[in-house]
């Protein structure tokens, strides 16, 4: 394949008054066919500038035909193109849920130079990529394509030698064992990355044991999304190499393990390591993990003996009214949980109430979703003293709304974006 910055026939020069600023770029499949590198030569030259940053927002305001592997240097040179006369940075790309393959994906690594010099570069200079463009690569989301193990090599090899790339988003990619491990490669050698998704990847058990042997010693990934492994071996092996990676990692502050059949042994392990072991991690999700009262219970229990958890997602589980219980109990207690969301979760009007209760002497959680169980007279009647009592004074922000016809409480769901009803 040839370079992206030699000229290419479909190519759209772009012209810019603007002051060197960053420029972020997104694109969704859409019906309407419209040119990938004219679709990019449009969304350039309509950028909006906020707070000195220029964001396009292309999945609100532009329309684009499934990019493939053939039109992908075509879209890139017209990016880079657009770059050439130093008036805009280009720091963020998002071509998520096209039909890019292996063959796209390695047109990306033209655009991610070679900025972190080695041993063998210092020896030998000429294999330093020269400056051609003015991207500033700090955000590549390639999610929901087509990419596979060559792929996915080429652009973790890139980035290994690239102090830019700040978050890499490859999830829902026929990544596999190949793909895996060049994951792993990436982290063992990485100089920059702080934000990493992979889930849905069909990855191997080997190639997930890896990664998280290498994240234990990682010292600046802050974020890791692997949901839905989708492994051939016991899931609890993988809950406990994670909660194991959990034990020396002290940087990570956001993981999101969803959709792994955690189960309760799973949870209690996560439990364990969050009260005795780290301090760093103030964000976990384990939807759907078929997290019973058990591990809802160890949960509650680390809330209460101390963690420095801000956010806990638990939607999607089967934790039931003694589950909910503990919860209610936690909140009592707990300072320092800021977000928690049991939404579905086959709680009654018991659970429920007894949430409410611990709610009624908390002051620091600022989320509560709660939608998709079974709110009753008295749950119901608990919250709409909460909401128009302390929920307002507090701001604390709901995903259902009490209300009371002829003397019955009943809730309906509402976005979770306003407190208190106008």
């Amino acid at each position: 394949m040839s370079s992206i910055f030699s000229d290419h026939p479909n190519r759209c020069d772009c012209a810019f008054n603007s002051r060197k600023l960053p420029i972020s770029i997104s694109s969704t499949t859409s019906a309407e066919m419209l040119k990938p590198d004219v679709f990019i030569a449009s969304i350039l030259a309509n950028h909006e500038r906020v707070d000195n940053k220029i964001n396009v927002y292309a999945l609100n305001k532009y329309d684009c035909m499934t990019m493939t592997d053939d039109c992908i240097p075509g879209v890139l040179s017209s990016i880079v193109n657009a770059s050439k006369d130093d008036q805009v940075s280009v720091s963020s790309i998002s071509f998520r849920n096209h039909a890019i393959g292996d063959a796209g994906a390695k047109a990306f690594v033209d655009i991610i130079p070679k900025t972190f010099k080695s041993r063998e570069d210092e020896e030998n200079p000429a294999t330093m990529t020269p400056k051609k463009h003015n991207i500033k690569l700090e955000h590549l989301d390639l999610s929901g394509n087509n990419i596979e193990a060559d792929g996915c090599t080429a652009i973790c090899e890139a980035i290994k030698k690239n102090s830019y790339m700040r978050s890499l988003n490859l999830s829902c990619n026929p990544l596999g064992k190949g793909g895996g491990y060049a994951i792993a490669e990436m982290l063992e050698g990485n100089i920059s990355l702080q934000s990493l998704s992979c889930g849905d990847s069909e990855m191997t058990m080997d190639n997930l044991i890896a990664i998280m042997s290498v994240m234990r010693r990682n010292e600046l990934v802050e974020s890791l999304h692997i949901p839905n492994c989708r492994t051939f071996s016991l899931q609890e092996d993988l809950a406990k190499q994670t909660s194991r990676m959990l034990e020396f990692n002290s940087n990570l502050i956001d993981l999101n393990f969803d959709r792994n059949n955690v189960g309760d042994e799973g949870a209690v392990l996560f439990a364990n390591v969050l009260q005795r072991k780290n301090s760093s991690l103030k964000r976990l999700s384990l939807a759907a993990n078929h997290i019973g009262v058990r591990g809802a219970e160890s949960l509650a229990s680390a809330l209460i003996r101390g963690t420095n958890l801000e956010s806990l997602d638990l939607s999607n589980n089967r934790i039931g009214n003694d589950g909910a219980m503990a919860f209610g109990s936690a909140l009592t207690r707990n300072k320092q949980l800021r977000s928690l969301n049991l939404k579905y979760n086959s709680v009654g009007d018991e659970g429920l109430a007894e949430i409410a209760v611990g709610m009624n002497e908390n002051s620091s959680l600022s989320d509560l979703m709660l939608w998709g169980n079974k709110f009753g007279g008295a749950s119901s009647r608990e919250f709409l003293n909460l909401l128009e009592s302390r929920f307002e004074y507090f701001g604390v922000r709901i995903d259902f709304l009490p209300f009371v016809v002829d003397g019955e409480y009943q809730v309906a769901e509402t976005s979770a974006e306003k407190t208190v009803r106008e």
